[in-house]
């Protein structure tokens, strides 16, 4: 990948996004998740590489419109980067 691996900072907005509404889990779930794939990531820091994984997978259902990951969830990785970057 060419563009410059994403931050705390890039992962923190994203879940904000997606927990105010101006993105869907699935846009931001293939966003990660091209970080995720790549042969060799180029994410050294480990807060950012636990955020991508976490939001690689935030799109995935147990039931028709059932989320795996609740709201709750979101807000508790919210929370954890927020910690990291203080």
């Amino acid at each position: 990948m060419t563009a410059s691996p994403p931050s705390r900072r890039d992962v923190r907005h994203r879940l904000v996004d997606v927990l105010s509404g101006r993105r869907s889990r699935e846009e931001v779930a293939d966003w990660a998740a091209e970080w995720v794939m790549e042969a060799e990531p180029e994410v050294d820091d480990e807060v950012v590489w636990h955020g991508l994984t976490e939001l690689a997978g935030m799109d995935l259902t147990v039931a028709p419109d059932v989320y795996l990951h609740s709201v709750d969830d979101l807000r508790a990785w919210l929370r954890r980067i927020e910690e990291a970057e203080s």
